[in-house]
Formats: structure tokens, sequence, C-alpha cells
């Protein structure tokens, strides 16, 4: 039966979205927990960041823009 859980991510919103697949609305700064593959497509997208456990829950907004631009 552990098979069947999917895993899921801690993130932290890094702006205001609403995902239109789903319907869901998120709040930059809210935290949750995401199911892996929408965690991973949120990131991608810069929507999200990763919360690990020596970081701050609401990440300052130059992290998130600094990770998210590379040439």
């Amino acid at each position: 039966m552990a098979d069947t859980e999917e895993k899921t991510i801690r993130g932290t919103v890094t702006r205001d979205f609403n995902d239109a697949g789903t319907e869901r609305s998120f709040t930059k700064g809210d935290t949750t927990d995401f199911p892996a593959g929408e965690f991973e497509n949120y990131r991608v997208a810069g929507l999200v960041e990763l919360v690990t456990e020596d970081a701050p829950a609401a990440p300052a907004a130059k992290a998130g823009k600094a990770s998210g631009t590379a040439s």
C-alpha cells in the first residue's frame, strides 16, 4: 500500500498565481505540501521554492529572482 502514496514536497509560493489545470489558487509566501510532479512544474516555472529546515518559511524576494535567471 505504501507504493500507491504519492510523494509530497514542501514548497513556498514565490508569487500569487492560479493553476488553471487544477483550479487552485496560491498566495505569495504560503508554504504548502505539493505532489512531487506539481512541485517540479511550479519550480521550473519559478512559482515555488523548496523549503529546507535551515531556510525561513518565506524566502527573500531577491533569492527567488536570482535562482530563476540563468543565461
